[in-house]
C-alpha cells in the first residue's frame, strides 16, 4: 500500500501545472472572435481586425477601456468600434453616426492566442476608470452624485451629442433608462462628429 501511495504522488508531481487563464474583461482583453474573424491587440495601443484566414483587414487605435468594453478608432475610414463584453457584441459607427450592433462576440481572451475565456461574473466589483477617460470623476454632478445602491456593472452607452456637463445632465439620464440602467453622473465628450458616451450602472 505504501509503495502504491508513493507511486501515485510521483505521478501527480510529474504532471505540469498550468496557470489558469484570467477571465477576459474590458480591462484586460487582448483578443475577441466573431463568426467572420477576430480583433486582436497588436501593440500597446494598437489593434487589428483579421478575417477567418488570419489575414489583417483593418487597423485601429485603442481610444479607451472601461469595465466591459474596449473602444477602437480607425482614422483611415473614420470608423469607431466598441467591443462590448457585457452584451457580447461588436458595435460599429462611421462618419459620426450612432453605434449599432455589428457582430456577436463568440470568444474572448486576456492574452493573444489564449483559449477563449468567459467574461467575469456580472457581480464583479467595478474597476477604476482608466486614463481619465470619464469626465466628472469622482462624481460631483448628475444622478450618480446622490450615491445610493452601488450594485451592478458599469458600461459606456451612446449619449448623443455631448460637449458639456449640461449636455450630459440632459441626455445621459434618458440614455441610461434606454439601457435599463442608472446614469453614474460620468460622461465622455463626443469628438469629431461622434456621439458622446454616458457611464451607466446596470443592475443585475
Amino acid at each position: 500500500m505504501f509503495r502504491l501511495a508513493v507511486a501515485a504522488i510521483a505521478v501527480m508531481a510529474s504532471v505540469p501545472v498550468v496557470a489558469a487563464e484570467a477571465p477576459a474583461s474590458g480591462a484586460n482583453v487582448r483578443s475577441v472572435t466573431y463568426p467572420q474573424g477576430s480583433y486582436r491587440q497588436t501593440g500597446p495601443r494598437a489593434w487589428a481586425e483579421f478575417d477567418k484566414s488570419g489575414k489583417p483587414t483593418n487597423a485601429f487605435v485603442e481610444d479607451a477601456r472601461d469595465e466591459w468594453s474596449v473602444f477602437l478608432f480607425d482614422p483611415a475610414r473614420n470608423v469607431r468600434v466598441q467591443i462590448d463584453l457585457y452584451r457580447k457584441k461588436i458595435r460599429y459607427t462611421e462618419n459620426g453616426g450612432s453605434y449599432a450592433d455589428l457582430y456577436d462576440v463568440t470568444g474572448s481572451a486576456a492574452s493573444v492566442g489564449a483559449a477563449a475565456a468567459t467574461p467575469p461574473a456580472r457581480t464583479s466589483p467595478p474597476l477604476a476608470s482608466s486614463n481619465g477617460f470619464w469626465n466628472n470623476s469622482p462624481v460631483r454632478y448628475g444622478v450618480g452624485a446622490a450615491g445610493g445602491n452601488l450594485a451592478g456593472v458599469l458600461r459606456g452607452v451612446d449619449g448623443g451629442a455631448i460637449a458639456s456637463q449640461g449636455d450630459a445632465n440632459m441626455r445621459c439620464p434618458e440614455a441610461a433608462r434606454a439601457a435599463n440602467g442608472t446614469w453614474t453622473g460620468q460622461w465622455h465628450q463626443g469628438q469629431g462628429g461622434y456621439p458622446g458616451l454616458c457611464r451607466v450602472r446596470i443592475e443585475h
